[in-house]
């Protein structure tokens, strides 16, 4: 027989939970439970109607902030028969810390709050506090004032009480999100004569993405890369920026996550809310974000982390990402040398990053380019892979597919190969170029499997800046000295 989960009513306002069995047999009494239940499921429905709609972008509503308000009225007139029951077993801390900041940037008193619910400053003060627990009724109440913008996902179940109880999601699929028809495409183009693979396609499948985490994981890459990321000095800029902020992270192409965790943590000693700082996980590759997600759990346990499989080209459709936010600022961080993967960079800040709003920030990394753009001669002579060799791992890591899913391949041969003119001002790039042999006479293929791009700083923030993005920080750094990596701030002007 299944346990059900009963609250017991101690002091005014207070949750305790117990474990009792249920009767035998339905007692005189069940036509009121079931009409409690009944508007327990009305009460459901209606927090959920207003959860789904504040993650909607308001220009898809008609009047979005009076539609808002409409729901949280409703909420106010539908009250509770047996406000014995409770929403499910909430983080307190964590709820109480997210009251405090909602209600402080509103500028609202703990007095003018108590009296809008109908409770004292006191018991506004103790949640604040984490010394006191609310019922169902309150709850609801705190989440129908407007100038709060409380949203459901601020009253968090605890993790060791959430068995049993509907909870807030902690990730979520893009709407364009199809891993399969992305393997189809892997397929496709690796089997016709010639080709260039979408970016995506070689972390799509779980051994690609195997062989992606040996590279980044590799001994000389975090020296040369990580290792030097200048993240503290860069972590007091955004916080200085952030001010009485809490802060929402969203790391667009997060890979296996460990470079946005040793950001966040950063980020925790240099804010002044570190408690209600949020991070969203965004890959399309899924056992990367698995993997990131296990991670950022392990070092970050004191953060709310949120995974979105889907691409980073998609954000605009991925209102849990770009949803305006009240109380709160937004960083969006894509490091890991990851602008490499856009097909335009300029047009994907111009148009992706046209929802973004006002004074949020973009950070990103970026390798410095060696010589002149020009100079192509010289790039083949100073730029360290000029020489055409790729590192094993990259070998092994772009080969995968090739080996995988070309049918008759034989052979396999990768080099580097400079790109022709052209992209951002002063920047130039280097193709790995897969040449494939091909049993039984036929002819040899030509897959564009992967690149990279070196930047001019000056020049790409001066292209930024005439697109509304700008630069308010940059840090040149690199390995044993030389600054041939840098760290750019950039914010929406």
């Amino acid at each position: 027989m299944h346990e059900q989960t009963a609250v017991t009513s101690g002091e005014p306002d207070s949750l305790e939970v117990e474990h009792v069995m249920p009767p035998e047999l339905p007692t005189q009494d069940s036509a009121l439970e079931d009409s409690i239940g009944q508007l327990s499921r009305v009460q459901s429905k209606l927090v959920d109607t207003l959860h789904a709609l504040q993650l909607l972008p308001p220009h898809l509503v008609k009047d979005h902030n009076r539609a808002v308000r409409a729901i949280q009225e409703a909420l106010t007139l539908v009250g509770d028969t047996d406000d014995s029951d409770a929403i499910g077993p909430i983080d307190w801390v964590k709820f109480g810390d997210r009251l405090l900041q909602r209600r402080t940037a509103a500028a609202l008193t703990q007095e003018w709050l108590a009296d809008r619910v109908g409770v004292t400053a006191t018991t506004i003060r103790q949640l604040e506090h984490h010394n006191r627990k609310a019922r169902r009724s309150l709850m609801l109440k705190l989440l129908a004032v407007p100038e709060l913008n409380l949203r459901v996902s601020d009253i968090e179940l605890s993790a060791e009480m959430s068995a049993g109880y509907r909870h807030t999601p902690t990730s979520w699929l893009g709407m364009t999100y199809d891993p399969v028809s992305m393997v189809t495409q892997l397929s496709e183009t690796l089997n016709g004569q010639s080709g260039q693979l979408e970016q995506t396609l070689v972390y799509i499948d779980h051994q690609s993405a195997k062989d992606w985490l040996t590279t980044c994981n590799s001994p000389e890459y975090g020296p040369e890369f990580r290792d030097t990321l200048p993240l503290a000095a860069m972590s007091r800029r955004i916080a200085s920026l952030v001010g009485e902020q809490a802060l929402t992270v969203n790391a667009l192409g997060c890979g296996d996550g460990k470079t946005e965790a040793m950001l966040v943590k950063h980020l925790q000693m240099q804010l002044r809310m570190p408690k209600q700082t949020e991070l969203f996980l965004l890959d399309v590759s899924h056992s990367l974000l698995n993997a990131a997600y296990r991670h950022c759990c392990e070092t970050l346990p004191d953060i709310r982390t949120y995974t979105i499989h889907g691409s980073f080209l998609d954000l605009p459709k991925l209102p849990m990402l770009v949803s305006p936010l009240r109380g709160r600022m937004r960083l969006y961080a894509m490091l890991g040398f990851t602008l490499i993967n856009l097909n335009d960079e300029l047009r994907f800040f111009r148009d992706t990053l046209s929802c973004c709003e006002p004074g949020e920030l973009f950070l990103f990394d970026l390798q410095i380019a060696r010589a002149p753009a020009s100079e192509r001669q010289k790039i083949l002579k100073v730029d360290p892979i000029g020489n055409g060799k790729l590192r094993p791992t990259h070998v092994n890591w772009l080969s995968g597919p090739i080996r995988r899913y070309c049918q008759g391949a034989e052979d396999i041969e990768l080099r580097w190969e400079l790109a022709p003119p052209g992209g951002v001002p002063g920047s130039y790039g280097f193709d790995a170029i897969a040449r494939v042999k091909m049993r039984d006479g036929r002819p040899d293929r030509r897959f564009l499997m992967w690149r990279v791009r070196r930047y001019d700083p000056k020049l790409l923030s001066e292209s930024l800046a005439e697109l509304g993005w700008k630069t308010i920080e940059r840090i040149d750094y690199g390995p044993d000295g030389k600054k041939t990596l840098a760290l750019m701030l950039l914010q929406k002007q």
